[in-house]
Protein backbone atom coordinates (compact mmCIF):
# COMPACT_ATOMS: atom_id res chain seq x y z
CA UNK A 1 0.00 0.00 0.00
CA UNK A 2 1.56 3.31 -0.76
CA UNK A 3 1.17 5.79 2.00
CA UNK A 4 2.79 8.91 2.64
CA UNK A 5 2.41 9.30 6.69
CA UNK A 6 2.84 12.67 8.07
CA UNK A 7 4.52 12.88 11.71
CA UNK A 8 2.98 16.25 12.00
CA UNK A 9 -0.52 15.82 11.29
CA UNK A 10 -1.95 17.52 8.10
CA UNK A 11 0.71 19.81 6.27
CA UNK A 12 -1.57 19.19 2.88
CA UNK A 13 -5.00 18.19 1.76
CA UNK A 14 -5.15 17.88 -1.81
CA UNK A 15 -3.06 14.52 -2.83
CA UNK A 16 -4.28 12.77 -6.53
CA UNK A 17 -2.44 9.86 -6.93
CA UNK A 18 -1.23 8.38 -3.66
CA UNK A 19 -2.79 7.75 -0.28
CA UNK A 20 -1.70 9.87 2.81
CA UNK A 21 -1.59 10.10 6.19
CA UNK A 22 -1.18 7.83 9.84
CA UNK A 23 -2.69 6.40 12.62
CA UNK A 24 -3.85 8.78 14.38
CA UNK A 25 -5.63 11.32 11.77
CA UNK A 26 -6.65 8.25 9.63
CA UNK A 27 -6.00 8.32 5.53
CA UNK A 28 -7.20 9.62 2.36
CA UNK A 29 -7.12 9.61 -1.02
CA UNK A 30 -7.72 12.91 -2.72
CA UNK A 31 -9.15 16.18 -1.54
CA UNK A 32 -10.65 16.04 2.07
CA UNK A 33 -14.29 17.79 2.33
CA UNK A 34 -14.31 20.54 4.14
CA UNK A 35 -16.08 19.48 7.08
CA UNK A 36 -13.32 17.12 7.83
CA UNK A 37 -10.79 19.56 7.25
CA UNK A 38 -11.92 21.71 10.02
CA UNK A 39 -12.60 18.75 12.12
CA UNK A 40 -9.00 17.99 12.31
CA UNK A 41 -8.58 21.91 13.11
CA UNK A 42 -10.63 21.54 15.91
CA UNK A 43 -12.45 24.39 14.14
CA UNK A 44 -15.92 21.89 14.03
CA UNK A 45 -19.07 22.31 16.44
CA UNK A 46 -21.01 18.89 16.92
CA UNK A 47 -24.54 19.72 17.64
CA UNK A 48 -26.55 16.49 18.08
CA UNK A 49 -30.12 17.75 17.21
CA UNK A 50 -32.17 14.40 18.34
CA UNK A 51 -31.54 10.62 19.73
CA UNK A 52 -34.57 9.64 17.03
CA UNK A 53 -33.82 7.88 14.03
CA UNK A 54 -35.92 5.39 13.03
CA UNK A 55 -33.87 2.86 11.94
CA UNK A 56 -32.18 0.18 14.25
CA UNK A 57 -28.48 -0.03 13.09
CA UNK A 58 -26.30 -2.77 15.41
CA UNK A 59 -23.37 -0.54 15.54
CA UNK A 60 -24.65 2.34 16.09
CA UNK A 61 -22.43 4.08 19.08
CA UNK A 62 -24.75 6.47 20.33
CA UNK A 63 -25.15 6.43 24.52
CA UNK A 64 -27.79 5.31 25.80
CA UNK A 65 -28.63 9.03 27.50
CA UNK A 66 -28.67 10.68 23.83
CA UNK A 67 -31.27 8.08 22.26
CA UNK A 68 -34.82 9.86 22.84
CA UNK A 69 -36.26 12.62 20.94
CA UNK A 70 -35.52 15.60 22.91
CA UNK A 71 -31.71 15.03 23.03
CA UNK A 72 -30.36 18.00 22.22
CA UNK A 73 -26.53 18.35 22.49
CA UNK A 74 -23.74 21.05 21.25
CA UNK A 75 -20.25 18.76 21.27
CA UNK A 76 -20.14 16.87 24.68
CA UNK A 77 -22.48 18.86 26.68
CA UNK A 78 -26.65 18.73 26.89
CA UNK A 79 -28.25 22.16 25.54
CA UNK A 80 -31.91 23.41 26.06
CA UNK A 81 -31.95 27.18 24.33
CA UNK A 82 -30.47 27.69 20.54
CA UNK A 83 -28.27 30.22 22.48
CA UNK A 84 -26.10 27.64 23.99
CA UNK A 85 -24.89 26.72 20.30
CA UNK A 86 -24.26 30.12 20.10
CA UNK A 87 -21.85 30.38 22.83
CA UNK A 88 -20.04 27.51 21.90
CA UNK A 89 -19.26 28.47 18.80
CA UNK A 90 -18.23 31.24 20.28
CA UNK A 91 -15.68 29.56 22.95
CA UNK A 92 -14.09 27.18 20.30
CA UNK A 93 -13.62 30.06 18.14
CA UNK A 94 -15.55 27.38 15.32
CA UNK A 95 -15.54 27.86 11.80
CA UNK A 96 -18.34 25.51 11.43
CA UNK A 97 -20.60 22.88 12.64
CA UNK A 98 -22.07 19.70 11.93
CA UNK A 99 -25.52 18.04 12.25
CA UNK A 100 -25.98 14.59 13.58
CA UNK A 101 -27.89 12.76 15.12
CA UNK A 102 -29.97 10.23 15.53
CA UNK A 103 -31.44 11.85 12.44
CA UNK A 104 -31.99 15.30 11.52
CA UNK A 105 -34.73 14.37 9.61
CA UNK A 106 -37.00 13.25 12.19
CA UNK A 107 -36.47 17.33 13.62
CA UNK A 108 -36.55 18.85 10.45
CA UNK A 109 -38.01 22.00 12.12
CA UNK A 110 -34.92 22.42 14.75
CA UNK A 111 -32.42 21.52 12.09
CA UNK A 112 -33.77 24.34 9.41
CA UNK A 113 -34.22 26.81 13.12
CA UNK A 114 -29.99 25.99 13.67
CA UNK A 115 -29.56 26.32 9.95
CA UNK A 116 -30.84 29.60 9.64
CA UNK A 117 -29.86 31.12 13.25
CA UNK A 118 -25.95 30.14 12.16
CA UNK A 119 -26.19 31.36 8.85
CA UNK A 120 -27.61 34.87 10.08
CA UNK A 121 -24.92 35.52 12.92
CA UNK A 122 -22.07 33.64 11.31
CA UNK A 123 -22.84 34.72 7.45
CA UNK A 124 -22.76 32.62 4.71
CA UNK A 125 -18.79 31.28 4.58
CA UNK A 126 -19.70 29.78 7.89
CA UNK A 127 -19.49 25.90 7.35
CA UNK A 128 -22.33 23.53 8.20
CA UNK A 129 -22.59 20.02 7.08
CA UNK A 130 -25.46 17.40 7.97
CA UNK A 131 -25.30 13.60 8.49
CA UNK A 132 -28.11 11.80 7.28
CA UNK A 133 -29.28 8.22 6.75
CA UNK A 134 -32.64 9.62 4.61
CA UNK A 135 -34.82 8.79 6.70
CA UNK A 136 -37.91 11.07 6.44
CA UNK A 137 -36.34 12.95 3.72
CA UNK A 138 -37.78 14.54 0.49
CA UNK A 139 -36.52 15.93 -3.06
CA UNK A 140 -38.00 18.97 -1.66
CA UNK A 141 -37.11 18.96 1.95
CA UNK A 142 -33.23 18.67 0.95
CA UNK A 143 -33.70 21.67 -1.61
CA UNK A 144 -34.96 23.53 1.03
CA UNK A 145 -31.68 23.03 3.66
CA UNK A 146 -29.67 23.90 0.51
CA UNK A 147 -31.35 27.33 -0.05
CA UNK A 148 -30.97 27.92 3.71
CA UNK A 149 -27.51 27.80 3.47
CA UNK A 150 -26.32 23.65 3.99
CA UNK A 151 -23.11 23.36 2.60
CA UNK A 152 -22.66 19.69 2.90
CA UNK A 153 -24.57 17.06 3.07
CA UNK A 154 -23.54 13.17 4.32
CA UNK A 155 -25.43 9.81 3.24
CA UNK A 156 -25.42 6.91 5.37
CA UNK A 157 -26.35 4.40 2.84
CA UNK A 158 -28.48 1.93 4.34
CA UNK A 159 -30.28 0.59 1.44
CA UNK A 160 -30.20 1.22 -2.42
CA UNK A 161 -33.46 2.93 -2.81
CA UNK A 162 -31.11 5.97 -1.32
CA UNK A 163 -29.43 6.14 -4.16
CA UNK A 164 -31.81 7.86 -5.99
CA UNK A 165 -31.84 10.79 -3.48
CA UNK A 166 -28.34 11.26 -3.52
CA UNK A 167 -28.14 11.24 -7.11
CA UNK A 168 -30.85 13.90 -7.44
CA UNK A 169 -29.09 15.91 -4.72
CA UNK A 170 -25.79 16.04 -6.51
CA UNK A 171 -26.79 17.14 -9.90
CA UNK A 172 -30.02 19.71 -8.24
CA UNK A 173 -27.66 21.31 -5.77
CA UNK A 174 -24.64 22.93 -5.03
CA UNK A 175 -23.69 20.98 -1.95
CA UNK A 176 -21.16 18.84 -1.55
CA UNK A 177 -21.99 15.67 -1.82
CA UNK A 178 -20.79 12.32 0.38
CA UNK A 179 -21.31 8.87 1.61
CA UNK A 180 -20.35 8.66 5.15
CA UNK A 181 -20.13 4.14 6.02
CA UNK A 182 -18.29 2.32 8.44
CA UNK A 183 -15.77 -0.54 7.25
CA UNK A 184 -17.57 -3.83 7.89
CA UNK A 185 -15.05 -6.90 7.93
CA UNK A 186 -16.02 -9.67 5.31
CA UNK A 187 -18.31 -6.65 3.29
CA UNK A 188 -15.49 -5.37 1.81
CA UNK A 189 -17.18 -5.99 -1.75
CA UNK A 190 -20.55 -4.12 -0.56
CA UNK A 191 -18.28 -1.30 0.73
CA UNK A 192 -16.28 -0.97 -2.95
CA UNK A 193 -19.47 -1.39 -4.42
CA UNK A 194 -20.78 1.88 -2.16
CA UNK A 195 -17.65 3.79 -3.80
CA UNK A 196 -18.30 2.75 -7.32
CA UNK A 197 -21.65 3.86 -7.65
CA UNK A 198 -21.01 6.96 -5.76
CA UNK A 199 -18.07 7.74 -8.17
CA UNK A 200 -20.76 7.00 -11.18
CA UNK A 201 -23.74 9.68 -10.09
CA UNK A 202 -21.41 12.45 -9.09
CA UNK A 203 -20.76 11.80 -5.44
CA UNK A 204 -17.79 14.25 -4.27
CA UNK A 205 -15.90 12.06 -1.71
CA UNK A 206 -16.75 8.67 0.65
CA UNK A 207 -15.77 8.54 4.06
CA UNK A 208 -14.61 5.53 5.71
CA UNK A 209 -15.43 5.14 9.84
CA UNK A 210 -13.70 2.21 11.25
CA UNK A 211 -16.22 0.43 13.04
CA UNK A 212 -16.25 1.55 16.14
CA UNK A 213 -17.06 -0.26 19.45
CA UNK A 214 -19.18 1.42 22.46
CA UNK A 215 -21.11 0.07 25.50
CA UNK A 216 -24.32 0.32 23.40
CA UNK A 217 -23.13 -1.86 20.67
CA UNK A 218 -20.53 -3.44 21.90
CA UNK A 219 -23.41 -7.44 22.38
CA UNK A 220 -24.20 -6.32 18.50
CA UNK A 221 -21.15 -6.52 17.79
CA UNK A 222 -19.90 -9.43 19.31
CA UNK A 223 -23.08 -11.98 18.93
CA UNK A 224 -22.25 -11.23 14.96
CA UNK A 225 -18.23 -12.95 15.71
CA UNK A 226 -16.43 -9.56 15.46
CA UNK A 227 -13.45 -9.16 17.77
CA UNK A 228 -12.64 -6.39 19.65
CA UNK A 229 -9.02 -4.82 19.38
CA UNK A 230 -6.63 -3.81 22.27
CA UNK A 231 -7.82 -0.17 22.96
CA UNK A 232 -11.59 -1.76 23.38
CA UNK A 233 -12.32 1.23 21.16
CA UNK A 234 -12.97 -0.48 17.16
CA UNK A 235 -13.36 -4.07 15.69
CA UNK A 236 -10.34 -5.97 14.28
CA UNK A 237 -10.70 -6.01 10.40
CA UNK A 238 -12.09 -3.05 10.41
CA UNK A 239 -9.81 -0.69 9.52
CA UNK A 240 -8.08 -3.14 7.21
CA UNK A 241 -11.13 -3.37 5.47
CA UNK A 242 -10.76 0.36 4.72
CA UNK A 243 -7.52 0.19 3.53
CA UNK A 244 -7.90 -2.25 1.29
CA UNK A 245 -10.46 -0.54 -0.56
CA UNK A 246 -8.93 2.49 -0.34
CA UNK A 247 -5.61 0.82 -2.47
CA UNK A 248 -8.20 -0.27 -4.94
CA UNK A 249 -9.14 3.08 -5.45
CA UNK A 250 -5.86 4.19 -6.40
CA UNK A 251 -5.03 1.40 -8.89
CA UNK A 252 -8.21 2.17 -10.49
CA UNK A 253 -7.99 5.68 -10.68
CA UNK A 254 -11.17 6.58 -9.28
CA UNK A 255 -11.55 10.13 -9.25
CA UNK A 256 -13.87 10.52 -6.34
CA UNK A 257 -11.87 11.09 -2.71
CA UNK A 258 -12.13 8.53 -0.09
CA UNK A 259 -11.07 9.20 3.71
CA UNK A 260 -10.99 6.63 6.41
CA UNK A 261 -11.15 8.00 9.96
CA UNK A 262 -9.90 5.49 12.82
CA UNK A 263 -12.02 5.47 15.99
CA UNK A 264 -9.78 6.70 18.14
CA UNK A 265 -9.41 9.91 16.50
CA UNK A 266 -12.66 10.99 17.85
CA UNK A 267 -10.96 10.82 21.09
CA UNK A 268 -7.32 11.84 20.92
CA UNK A 269 -7.84 14.57 17.83
CA UNK A 270 -10.75 15.54 17.50
CA UNK A 271 -11.99 16.07 20.76
CA UNK A 272 -9.18 17.84 22.11
CA UNK A 273 -7.80 20.08 19.65
CA UNK A 274 -11.09 21.11 20.21
CA UNK A 275 -11.04 21.52 24.19
CA UNK A 276 -7.80 23.24 23.67
CA UNK A 277 -9.62 25.91 21.61
CA UNK A 278 -12.09 26.21 23.95
CA UNK A 279 -9.81 26.50 27.11
CA UNK A 280 -8.01 28.81 25.92
CA UNK A 281 -10.92 31.19 24.74
CA UNK A 282 -12.14 30.86 28.65
CA UNK A 283 -8.65 31.08 30.48
CA UNK A 284 -7.74 33.79 32.36
CA UNK A 285 -4.23 35.52 32.82
CA UNK A 286 -3.51 33.50 35.60
CA UNK A 287 -5.01 30.10 34.51
CA UNK A 288 -2.65 27.41 32.33
CA UNK A 289 -4.56 25.02 29.76
CA UNK A 290 -3.22 21.25 30.09
CA UNK A 291 -2.49 19.16 26.99
CA UNK A 292 -5.76 17.54 27.59
CA UNK A 293 -7.51 21.06 27.31
CA UNK A 294 -8.35 21.61 30.73
CA UNK A 295 -7.84 24.58 32.67
CA UNK A 296 -5.60 24.55 35.94
CA UNK A 297 -7.37 27.33 37.87
CA UNK A 298 -6.21 28.47 41.34
CA UNK A 299 -4.50 24.76 41.49
CA UNK A 300 -7.75 22.87 40.06
CA UNK A 301 -8.25 21.18 37.16
CA UNK A 302 -11.59 22.94 35.85
CA UNK A 303 -13.11 21.85 32.60
CA UNK A 304 -14.05 24.49 29.96
CA UNK A 305 -17.70 23.91 30.27
CA UNK A 306 -20.39 26.19 28.93
CA UNK A 307 -21.65 27.05 32.17
CA UNK A 308 -18.06 27.95 33.24
CA UNK A 309 -16.95 30.27 30.24
CA UNK A 310 -20.43 30.95 28.74
CA UNK A 311 -20.85 34.22 31.24
CA UNK A 312 -17.16 35.44 29.44
CA UNK A 313 -19.65 36.81 26.95
CA UNK A 314 -22.70 38.20 28.85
Amino acid sequence: MRIRCLERGCRGMTFAHSIVGNDIVGYWYGELAKGCKLCMKGAKVVIFITGICGLDCYYCPISRERRFVGAFYTDEERITRLGEILDEIALVRAEGVSITGGEPFQRYDLTTKVIKLLKEVHGPSFHIHLYTSGLGASREAVKYLSSIGLDEIRFHIVNNSLWKLVEFVTRETPMDVGIEVPAIPGEEEKLWGMIIKANEVGVKFVNINELEVSETNVRGILFRGFRIDESGKAVVGSAETAKRVMQKAVESGLSIAIHYCPALYKDFVQQRARMIRKARTCAGERDRVTEEGYLISDGREVEPRLEVCAPLFT
